[in-house]
């Protein structure tokens, strides 16, 4: 009988204990979950010849601006809004200048982030 006891209780914690982790994890894993970030990447990073760009949102800030500099010259700039948990791709007007580094920059609020190409 003790024994007995001792066997399903050793079960009924471990699964309690799988249960949690699993559920732990799932948590974790979760951009949206306490998260505050967005991310910014070449939308096809091997193409010398695009300055498409992706920006995925996971922030509670949804207004973001880019410029595009090439040297010290501003090609274009705008403003743009992406919504918490989404992923958008920007087509910007300006033309890669050949022989000339191209940098972009998205900013929201206080944050920065820039790309080269």
């Amino acid at each position: 009988m003790s024994q007995r006891f001792l066997i399903l209780t050793f079960i009924t914690l471990f699964a309690a204990s799988a249960l949690f982790l699993f559920w732990q994890n799932e948590r974790e894993l979760d951009p949206e979950q306490g998260k505050n970030w967005w991310m910014l990447s070449f939308t096809v990073p091997g193409n010398q010849e695009s300055l498409d760009f992706t920006v995925e949102n996971h922030s509670d800030n949804t207004k973001f601006r880019y410029s595009i500099i090439a040297d010290d010259e501003t090609l274009a700039e705008a403003t743009f809004e992406v919504p918490r948990g989404e992923k958008i791709t920007i087509t910007p007007s300006a033309l890669i200048q050949p022989d000339t580094r191209t940098r972009v920059i998205v900013t929201a609020m206080d944050q920065k982030k820039e790309i080269y190409r």
